[in-house]
């Protein structure tokens, strides 16, 4: 072999092995360096592992089977535990780590993390900051992965669960933490981000939990699929858990569709919501009500003063249920299981759903087309000014043909009364505010009859339905093709009871004065 070639494998035999050595070292030293880091990071926040494996020529690092636990500032109780297949660093940049005083890392990815969460509601989270002092540095990660996730959230109070996630997925791109910005609400920011999970539970409140069978979060679009809201007692165990009245609901819902959407905090303190549309599919809605249960007293805002009330800004230019039911039961016998009010193939185009617009700006306005009682048609055009002190609403109907015997199931149960006959058409305009009202009506009947029951919800009270018959036209003006109509004003508002209690007040006050009065149009 010639002497300068065995020269050149002599020499390159040598620097192979120094590489090899030298990056053996450097990997040794990057070890022992996260080591301490780890073990110096933060007084609440401490990380157990197996092993480390480090590449110091791809600039990667893993934690194998790592461990973290975070203690709260307080109670020095443990507040949030992690545990992870692996969680991996690549491509950690040495020059902006070295020179430029910045972690930059292309991708962070969590592998199988479970995630427990014991939340107590004593501690006060603002003066949790104390992993904002484990930041020195401005970090930039190009992307965030998370596979197969877990969670699960505790109330420390009584170790009950509060919410609950498997099967979690997401990935942000682009993501910045900077010292300058930890003093603020968000001091994260990103580009874009993606997050699927399944089977989510959340406690709402003590006596209603959420189901959400899967959902896909981007930056684009929200998909919530199956979702469902549901008392967690029966209706019978609900009236005796609860010492004012309370309704019983069992709300499901096909899919959830949110478009071009965007969420945060603005100016550091208000949270903001807003979508150009909201799809609801297929929702169906069950409610129950007890109302041998005592009343509930408290006052009842309208929907104007709710939205204005929100602790955050939300604007849904167009919100869209789609062929949605609604089933309300009210019990008021203990003898009976209580009248149903149904609607069905409910479509309603709500446009400016916000309480971000100025006085006078724009209001909200909903346009609903259902069908009441299994085949009368049912359309309702109503509007109000969300930043209206005043409340002042609008809220118009056209009612198609109602045989007054699809009544019965609610009122012969409820009120000991029994309807026959057909109401052909029937228009009404309510105009309102959060005091008082008035309802402008006219209907279309024929052979309308009122029957008095007795007691036992069976048979007829003669004397009296004979009575209250006498006072009321069997048709408008005897005449199929016109109207009679009815008025009522300054109707007082029930502040005690419901928005829709308040629109019965209205209508009975316009049904009795275009059936008993003189049906002339003022």
């Amino acid at each position: 072999m010639d002497k300068r070639l065995k020269k050149g494998y002599i020499i390159g035999l040598f620097v192979f092995v120094l590489l090899i050595i030298s990056a053996l070292t450097v990997n040794f030293i990057i070890k022992n360096k996260i080591k301490e880091g780890i073990n110096n990071f933060s007084e609440t926040i401490k990380i157990e592992y197996q092993d480390i494996h480090v590449n110091s020529l791809t600039g990667s690092v893993g934690l194998i089977d790592p461990k973290i636990l975070v203690y709260g500032n307080t109670t020095n109780n443990i507040n949030v535990q992690i545990e992870l297949k692996e969680l991996s660093i690549n491509n950690l940049s040495y020059w902006d780590y070295f020179f430029n005083d910045i972690i930059n890392v292309d991708n962070i990815s969590l592998n199988q993390p479970k995630i427990i969460y014991h939340y107590n509601s004593l501690v006060n989270l603002k003066s949790s900051n104390s992993y904002k002092d484990s930041f020195k540095k401005t970090i930039e990660i190009g992307t965030i992965e998370m596979f197969n996730g877990y969670l699960e959230v505790f109330n420390v109070a009584n170790d009950s669960l509060i919410l609950k996630s498997e099967a979690i997925n997401g990935r942000v791109n682009t993501v910045a933490i900077k010292e300058s910005s930890l003093k603020h609400k968000t001091p994260v920011t990103y580009q874009d981000y993606r997050l699927t999970y399944n089977n989510f539970f959340c406690k709402l409140n003590d006596f209603e939990n959420l189901f959400i069978k899967h959902a896909n979060f981007n930056t684009d679009f929200f998909n919530i699929k199956h979702v469902s809201i549901k008392t967690k007692y029966s209706k019978e165990a609900l009236s005796k858990q609860i010492s004012v009245e309370r309704d019983y609901f069992d709300l499901t819902i096909d899919s959830i569709l949110v478009k071009n959407h965007d969420f945060g905090i603005k100016n550091d303190s208000l949270l903001y919501f807003r979508s150009n549309q909201v799809d609801f599919y297929q929702p169906k809605f069950d409610i129950y009500r007890d109302k041998l249960v005592a009343d509930d007293l408290s006052y009842k805002p309208l929907y104007s003063k709710l939205l204005r009330g929100l602790n955050f800004d939300m604007t849904l230019d167009k919100f869209f249920l789609n062929n949605a039911s609604l089933v309300y039961t009210e019990k008021i016998k203990e003898e009976t299981v209580g009248g149903r009010l149904e609607f069905s193939n409910l479509n309603a185009e709500i446009i400016n759903l916000s309480n971000t617009y100025k006085q006078g700006e724009t209001k909200t306005s909903a346009h609903i087309d259902a069908i009441f009682m299994q085949n009368t048609p049912l359309n309702i055009d109503w509007n109000f000014d969300v930043m209206d002190d005043n409340d002042e609403f609008v809220f118009k109907a056209d009612i198609g043909t109602l045989d007054a015997n699809h009544m019965n199931q609610f009122m012969e149960p409820n009120l000991n009364v029994r309807l026959n006959g057909e109401i052909n058409k029937n228009y009404f305009t309510i105009n309102g505010n959060d005091h008082t009202s008035r309802i402008d009506l006219k209907l279309q009947y024929d052979n309308f009859d009122i029957v008095i029951l007795k007691k036992d919800g069976k048979e007829k009270n003669k004397l009296l339905s004979g009575l209250i018959n006498l006072f009321v036209s069997k048709d408008s003006k005897n005449k199929s093709s016109e109207f009679r109509h009815g008025q009522g004003t300054d109707i007082e508002r029930d502040k005690t009871k419901s928005v829709f209690n308040n629109l019965w007040l209205n209508i009975k006050a316009g049904l009795l004065n275009a059936m008993t009065g003189d049906g002339k149009k003022n």
